[in-house]
Order: structure tokens, then sequence, then C-alpha cells
């Protein structure tokens, strides 16, 4: 049997006896052991009430249960397609503002603190929903107007308005959706985000501050016990250093730079390594702000649409590149799918057309802007390429290079003119349409969100159809709905989608996940994880 890392664990051990630190439980080395790199130098809270990293949202996946699930590997939100967890089964009421779930008996949580109850689901979200607790993901709660306990395994949510989409904002794993023992938190208080107990497939063991965290299998999960007897979560910012030990076999999984020359490398190195990129990851657009001349035109935001070729996307970047045809990926719950697209709204690449529309718009000879961007590589790099594209039609992009931190301050100040945006977000097409198009949602409102273009403000409004959409209880109407507010969106181009770029991991050659990742936030579970003989 192949144990990888076992001299790094070994040394570590040592290191722990010649300086009299004991292991917090003792355990001996693992016969199975997977080394999984986090990106974070150091734990921010493993709560799941607190989290607000990818690499704290990784830990919590293994600890924690939610209620149902979509498939695993997916971001499939369909609601006939929802996977049982801690409810084995639920009821919905017909206008859809009564969701009852009926939990499993006998799931136990870690460290003997008894069995999963209605009382703890409540405890869960109405900790959340409490603005004392400081947390970041309550937003999510909001529709939720009271939580009833009917009986110790029954717990009934009832919203403030019908929600059709309330399984996917409030009750899948991550941001905040994970269930929580409550005699466990009110116990360990703070310390319960730097040893938390759970009802998933790994248990806590030990945290070793800016080390790692380690996680060993829960003999009485309710799924079965996982094959990998332990899980080091090990704390490596710097990617090379995390490409060097994956390279050595020191890690099991690792993130990378997500760039072709990264994946080359490692592909060079270890040529049985498995490269896993996660659709859609994170969604690229340029923002027009309709407030800014010529951009306010629908005109000459037409025109840099034809002028882009987006072919080059996938050129340029190959595996870590992906279509996205329109601002709400194809693969999200309620997208517009490409087929449903008339061809006069796909804006294929047309410098001619471009040309034209400029002209009527009283520009014939193009016209100067300046562009703040940010110096990251992926904002910059594609920046200029549209800048290379824009400027065979005439438009001249000035492009002034800031800091990240300072680029993503101007913009929500409103400094930003066509402004550039890479960010992951729910899987729903709601989710994205009030992020980044809704009238509330404009920088510069109290309850501003990431709409940079101001839509909804000028030059058009889709909210209406997205407020019946999410409360229509037939799932044609539903989609009809939501169809039409993103093809209003592609006729007044707010925002232009320039790609999805695959979230990026590689996995040594001989660990099998027990499922096919094909989409998620960056984040994988082990309960099924094994090791295959070669």
């Amino acid at each position: 049997m192949r144990i990888w890392g076992s001299k790094l664990l070994l040394a570590a051990a040592t290191a722990l006896v010649l300086t009299g630190t004991a292991m917090t439980t003792g355990v001996a080395l693992a016969q199975e052991t997977l080394n999984i790199r986090l990106g974070a130098r150091d734990i921010g809270s493993l709560d799941p009430a607190l989290t607000k990293t990818g690499d704290d949202e990784t830990v919590a996946l293994q600890v924690f249960n939610s209620l149902v699930a979509p498939p695993r590997g997916t971001l499939d939100l369909a609601l006939e397609n929802l996977q049982p967890q801690l409810a084995e089964r639920w009821e919905i009421s017909e206008d859809r503002t009564e969701w009852t779930f009926y939990l499993r008996p006998g799931v136990k949580w870690h460290k003997g603190y008894g069995e999963v109850s209605a009382e703890d689901v409540k405890f869960s979200y109405e900790r959340q929903m409490d603005p004392a607790l400081g947390g970041v993901h309550g937003a999510s709660f909001k529709d939720i107007a009271a939580i009833e306990v009917i009986d110790p395994l029954t717990v009934k949510f009832k919203l403030h308005s019908p929600n059709a989409f309330f399984h996917g904002q409030a009750l899948t794993p991550g941001f905040g959706r994970f269930i929580v023992p409550k005699k466990a938190v009110e116990e360990l208080g703070d310390q319960f985000g730097f040893a938390p107990v759970g009802s998933g497939p790994f248990e806590f063991a030990e945290y070793r501050p800016q080390d790692r965290v380690v996680l060993k299998a829960f003999d009485d999960y309710f799924l079965g016990r996982p094959p990998m007897d332990e899980l080091h979560l090990r704390y490596i910012p710097d990617n090379n250093a995390g490409t060097i030990a994956f390279i050595a076999g020191e890690l099991d999984t690792t993130g990378g730079d997500r760039t072709p020359e990264w994946v080359a490398s490692i592909e060079g190195a270890v040529p049985d390594a498995q490269i896993i990129t996660l659709q859609p990851g994170s969604l690229q657009f340029l923002h027009f702000n309709m407030n800014v001349e010529p951009l306010d035109d629908v005109r000459v935001r037409q025109a840099i649409a034809y002028a882009i070729d987006q072919s080059v996307w996938s050129e340029v970047f190959g595996v870590l590149s992906g279509p996205l045809p329109a601002i709400v990926p194809a693969t999200f719950f309620g997208a517009l799918q490409p087929e449903d697209t008339p061809e006069d709204l796909r804006y294929e690449y047309n410098p001619e057309r471009a040309k034209e529309l400029l002209a009527e718009a009283g520009y014939p000879d193009g016209f100067s802007m300046d562009v703040i961007i940010s110096e990251r590589d992926d904002y910059l790099t594609n920046m200029l390429m549209v800048q290379d594209m824009l400027r065979q039609v005439g438009i001249n992009l000035n492009l002034q290079v800031q800091d990240h931190a300072s680029y993503h301050a101007n913009i929500r100040e409103n400094k930003g003119t066509i402004v550039e945006l890479s960010t992951a977000i729910a899987p729903s097409a709601p989710a994205v349409i009030n992020e980044f198009l809704s009238e509330a949602a404009a920088v510069g409102k109290p309850s501003a969100l990431r709409n940079f273009s101001h839509y909804g403000e000028v030059g058009g409004n889709v909210d209406d159809l997205v407020t019946q959409a999410v409360a229509e209880t037939d799932t044609e109407k539903q989609m009809e709905l939501l169809r039409e507010a993103q093809l209003q969106i592609l006729r007044d181009m707010p925002v232009y989608p320039l790609q999805t770029a695959p979230l990026l991991s590689v996995m040594q050659g001989d660990i099998d996940l027990g499922y096919e990742p094909v989409g998620g936030f960056g984040q994988h579970e082990f309960a099924t994880a094994r090791r295959v003989s070669e």
C-alpha cells in the first residue's frame, strides 16, 4: 500500500516529541491519509456561520451536512434533482411559502453530542439571522419569516412570500447553510470556530496554527465510514511551494495558477495527474457604465459586443476558458440556452457591423475613453485583449492599471467606465440578475451589490420579470419569464459576457473521489475518496 506524505508526517510527529508538545487527540499515523493543500495562511473560522474563504469552506464541507444537496459534483439546482442529506424527504406547499423537512432518525453528532434534531436546524438558521452574530451569510435567509419545530425530527420554514428558489438560496451545502449542534455551539462559544463539531464524514481531530487541520474518519457517519482514515488540510499559501509539494508526491491535491503554462508544467512533471476544471468557475463580465457618454447609447454598447471575438479566449486559455454566450451561464438553473437565443442577439464577431453602429451613434471615427483596470493577471490580460480588438474599430481605451484592492474600491465608488469583474455566484438566473442588474444593486445606493452598469436605473429594467419568476409555481411559466428577462438584457447590452474561467485543481492519479466533479465553487467532498491500485 502506498502512503503519500509519510516522511512529512513522521517529521512532524518527531518535532512534536522533541518540543514536548502533544497532539490534542493523540492520533497515530493513519493507514490512509489524504494530504490536501489550502491556499490560505491559516484558519479564518470553521464555524459555518462565519466562514469567509473558500479554504474554510473546504474544511466545513467535510465536517458538516446541509438539509439537501445537488447531485454530487454538480451545481444542478433543479428542484426535482435535489438529493437528501440530513433531510430524508420534504414537502413544499403549492404556493412555495412553506417548506417542511423530515430529518433522518439517528444521525449522530461528533464528540458524543447526541443526535441531529429539528431544534438544531432551527437554531442553525435563527442564529445566522441574528445581526448580533456578525456573520456574513444572513442575507441568504432574508425570506424566512419563521421556523417551526413540528416534532423532534420535523421542521417547517415559513417564508414572507413565495420563493421557488429557496432551496438554492438557503438549503444546499456551503455559505452558511450547514447545520450545527446547538449544544456544542453554546458550550464551546468562540472555540467552535477552531474545533468544530458536525455530523459529516470527518470529525475534527487537531489544529496546528498556520500548518494544518487534521480530520479523522467518523465511524458513525450516517452514509457510511469514509475510506480515508485522515484528512490533512495543509496551509500552503504560495502556489510555487504547493506545486513543488504536489510534484514531489507530498500533496494529493492542490490548486495552482489558472494559466495554460501551469497546467502544462504539471502534465509534464506528473503525467498521470488528474486536471480538474469545475465549471463555470468565475464569471467574467464587462459592465458598461450607462451614466457615462457614449456608453449611454445602446448602439455603442452593441458595437463593442460585435467588435469582440470570443473565440480568441478559448484559443488563449484552452481548458481554462468556458463559453458565456449570455450573462447567465447555460449550466445555471433558469438560464437562457444558446439554441433559444435569436441570431441577432448572439453578437457573433462582426467588426464591420460594429463600425456601422458607431457611425449611427455619431462616432464614425470612433472615440477614446479612460478605463481603470486591476493589475491582477486575469483582469489585465482580458482587458488588454479587449483593448486590442476595440482598437480595430476605432475605439481607444486608455488603460489605467491599479492594484487589485484599489480597483475594487474605486469601482464600488462608481469610478469605472468599462468595468471588468471576475466572480463566482450562486448557480441560478435570479441570483445572477439580481446581483448585477437589479435597480437596487446599482453602485451608489445603500442597497448596492455589483450593478456597475446602473441598468434598471437607466436604459432598461427586468426587475419585475425576475420577481414574477421567483414567485411563479408553474415551472414552464417561470422559465419563460426568466428567458424573456435574459433576452431583454441582451437587447440592452448593459453587460458583455466574456467567458467563464473554470476553477482549477490537480489530483494525484491514484485518487478516486467516488464521483465526477464537473461543477462547484472550488471545494471537493472527500467522503468517498479512496486510493486505487496502480
